[in-house]
């Protein structure tokens, strides 16, 4: 047996010839492999035994005692002996029926003596190499394994975390907006404008950490949701949450713009959200515009085919934003001129993300803003023939 390092792969070597042995040791020495030998039939099932993983048996077919034929199917019945390559070696004048007969015990090829140096050196290193990839394979599917165990583990504790949090952010908050309220009604009238003005910015606080609360769920939320994938006419949805918006704001008049036949494939709940979120920065944005304009279009940009939603508002410093742009609670404007919590474009970055699409943005201060994203497209419907 060669000297052993515990991380080479296993080679068995079974022939009652000991020249033969000697032979084999010498060919295959440099193939980065250990090399077991042994002499006897039954000496090769005890060593087989001993270890839980084999790159291949090599295997004389016509050995004293047990013949190699045996030894083959009863290697099979062993734990771990329905998958190791077996290669038989016979002399030259081997009928053909013994052939046959290694390859329906599972034998993978089949040699004949005397051996080439060259070709056994070559077929054992493949033998050799497969066994290393297979064994890579494994270890790389059980970190694998144990890394989505864990980060199921993770989420399911943010995702218990941010429930938790939120509940025990609501019940103080509850009692604040509650108190501020009653005592809006009992003693409103009894305040100056100085209390009356505090009052209302304690309403108004409790308003938006309430919000924010909101956003902090659906941010939590978005990780885990399953997505229902289907065709979506993104074109008919922007239309339904741009009139939301006019509805809401009915004295405001923007110019909306919009191509038709717009349509992705995704999980329609999920695409509203980034939609809205996206098509609600533009309506914010753009409010201080001369002539407020929103489009959704179709655009080819950086090499994608994308989506395209544009605004002539505000704008912001891109290059300055950076990767900043798209982490949950960052303002590129002061929170009085343009309120928000600063979570909508990190909620619109993990739809896409989620879809497997992109997303990434064009702006200037005072140019308004474009926000490109992609996402899979519809099936393509096979033609008949």
């Amino acid at each position: 047996m060669t000297a052993s390092n515990g991380t080479s792969p296993s080679i068995l070597v079974v022939d009652d010839n000991a020249a033969n042995l000697r032979l084999y040791r010498a060919i295959l020495q440099d193939v980065g492999a250990e090399i077991h030998t042994v002499d006897h039939g039954e000496l090769a099932l005890e060593r087989f035994a001993q270890r839980s993983s084999w790159a291949m048996v090599l295997l004389d077919v016509h050995l004293a005692g047990i013949s190699g034929f045996d030894v083959a199917r009863r290697l099979r019945e062993l734990p771990g002996g329905a998958d190791v390559p077996i290669v038989f070696v016979s002399a030259i004048y081997t009928h053909e029926a013994d052939t046959f007969a290694g390859y329906r015990i599972g034998a993978v090829d089949y040699i004949l003596s005397p051996v080439v140096p060259e070709i056994l050196r070559a077929k054992v290193a493949v033998f050799v190499r497969l066994h290393r990839m297979r064994r890579e394979a494994e270890a790389q599917s059980i970190a694998m394994e144990r890394a989505y165990r864990e980060l199921r583990s993770a989420h399911a504790e943010m995702e218990a975390f941010s429930y938790s949090v939120s509940h025990d952010l609501r019940t103080p908050l509850g009692q604040i907006a509650g108190f501020a309220q009653l005592l809006q009604q009992g003693h409103g009238q009894s305040l100056d404008a100085k209390g009356q003005g505090f009052l209302g910015h304690i309403q108004g606080a409790a308003q938006r950490m309430n919000r924010l609360i909101d956003d902090m769920l659906v941010l939590a939320r978005m990780t885990r949701t399953e997505m229902q994938s289907e065709p979506v006419d993104l074109s008919a949805m922007a239309g339904e949450i741009v009139g939301e918006l006019a509805q809401a704001q009915p004295d405001r008049h923007v110019a909306w713009r919009h191509d038709d036949g717009l349509t992705a494939q995704g999980d329609p709940g999920l695409l509203r959200v980034a939609l809205s979120n996206l098509l609600g920065n533009a309506w914010k944005y753009s409010a201080a515009a001369p002539v407020p304009q929103i489009e959704f279009r179709r655009a080819g940009a950086q090499g994608d085919d994308a989506f395209c939603v544009r605004d002539n508002g505000a704008g912001f410093d891109a290059a300055a934003a950076g990767e900043r742009l798209f982490r949950p609670f960052q303002r590129f404007h002061p929170g009085s001129q343009f309120p928000g919590n600063g979570v909508g474009l990190a909620i619109a970055q993990r739809v896409v993300t989620k879809h497997g699409g992109r997303i990434w943005v064009e702006s200037a201060p005072g140019r308004g803003a474009s926000f490109y994203f992609t996402l899979p497209p519809l099936p393509a419907i096979p033609e008949h023939a």
